[in-house]
């Protein structure tokens, strides 16, 4: 590929579209698409599946507390570092020049923090808004700004 190409991440903690762009201004094409039904799992239906746990009792006689993450909040982050593994492997191959992250304010914070520093040197712009639902066809002129 072009040493000029652009990849944008249009992404949410359960679906993401990946496109790639001459300089981010030329027509868009589709690289990949990802989903990750776990993050659209229910809580309980996550944590179903979780081995049960045994309380312990400190020396005082009060029970000990785990640091509790909601599993839907863990299954967003594996569903993060998942494309940050997809961005990795598209700056190996050198399919890409920069990359444009666009995700709710939420998920694109996971998402900056899965990055190695290879590719988080890369992204070119980072855009907090949730366009998943928008048409292929709709995203670049809703970017333009952004990308221009």
């Amino acid at each position: 590929m072009s040493s000029n190409i652009t990849w944008i991440l249009v992404a949410d903690a359960s679906r993401a579209r990946l496109f790639a762009s001459e300089g981010g201004s030329g027509p868009w094409a589709a690289v990949d698409a990802l989903v990750h039904p776990e993050s659209r799992a229910k809580g309980i239906d996550l944590a179903a599946d979780r081995p049960g746990r045994v309380q312990q009792r400190t020396t005082e006689g009060r029970a000990s507390m785990e640091a509790h993450t909601h599993p839907k909040e863990v299954e967003a982050e594996h569903f993060a570092h998942e494309l940050a593994a997809r961005l990795h492997a598209g700056h190996g191959d050198g399919s890409y020049r920069d990359v444009v992250l666009v995700a709710p304010p939420h998920f694109l914070g996971l998402l900056r923090g899965a990055l190695d520093e290879q590719v988080a040197r890369k992204v070119r712009a980072s855009v907090d808004k949730d366009l998943t639902f928008v048409p292929d066809r709709e995203l670049p002129e809703r970017l333009a700004g952004e990308l221009g």
